[in-house]
């Protein structure tokens, strides 16, 4: 029996149709293939900025002292082991108080849901998108971004995939931007919010037919799908590479 790429409960993200569209034989190796890249230090400042901004807000009339909030951070950060990631755990830390000083100033304090995921199901797709948000608000979710060097403009994929979840939600939506001393917010405009959810519904579309097209057949689709290596956009895991080349391969003789 011939395996399948997808199982029958799959449902699209923005993580994975961004994948897709960046680099089909990379989307393949990590859903299809089951290869995962681990974590970096930068991915975890990431999730332990946003955590850290999280604890801070809810519980602000508790915390009598950072120490504490930067002990727990210090823990969750160092549960990854990384022999190098002290000074992104310093970062993590000095982010999560740009955040939170940004939210408060705002007077968005009041979090709603934290990473709430939702699946909803679409007219004219196959199957259901799920979304991740970072801060749901009475009025506005806020995605923030983890950076060490601040963009000039949001980036277009992320104002996207906002836009997906401006209408999932039902909500205005908006990206904040921090490093340890700088903020950059943008709130998406209703063109924007059209724009980039008509981009998202075209890409899963795009997935779904590549999925069809490939009979949802993972050896045809390895067939079919030149391996593409390159380290533009990202940079390949060399296990994650070296692996695929040999399943490439392999597949390909047979």
């Amino acid at each position: 029996m011939q395996k399948k790429i997808i199982k029958e409960d799959f449902r699209h993200s923005f993580s994975s149709v961004g994948k897709f569209i960046s680099n089909p034989s990379a989307w393949l190796c990590h859903y299809g293939l089951g290869l995962r890249s681990p974590s970096t230090p930068a991915m975890v400042r990431g999730n332990v900025s946003e955590f850290g901004a999280y604890y801070k807000l809810k519980r602000a009339s508790q915390i009598k002292s950072d120490k504490l909030c930067s002990k727990l951070l210090k823990w969750k950060f160092d549960r990854n082991k990384f022999v190098d990631g002290k000074g992104e755990l310093q970062n993590s830390i000095a982010i999560a108080d740009v955040f939170t000083k940004f939210l408060q100033d705002r007077q968005l304090t009041r979090v709603v849901s934290y990473q709430k995921e939702i699946s909803q199901t679409i007219p004219g797709l196959s199957y259901p998108v799920r979304a991740f948000t970072d801060f749901e608000f009475d009025n506005i979710i806020v995605d923030a971004k983890s950076t060490m060097r601040m963009p000039s403009a949001p980036k277009v994929d992320h104002i996207r995939q906002q836009a997906l979840y401006s209408k999932l939600y039902n909500k205005p939506t908006a990206l904040l931007y921090a490093t340890p001393k700088k903020t950059m917010y943008y709130q998406l405009e209703q063109n924007d919010i059209e724009d980039g959810y008509s981009q998202m519904l075209s890409y899963f579309k795009s997935l779904e037919n590549y999925i069809k097209r490939c009979n949802n057949s993972l050896e045809e689709a390895i067939k079919t799908t030149p391996l593409y290596t390159d380290p533009n956009p990202f940079a390949w895991d060399i296990n994650i590479k070296q692996e695929a080349e040999k399943i490439w391969q392999k597949v390909n003789k047979s």
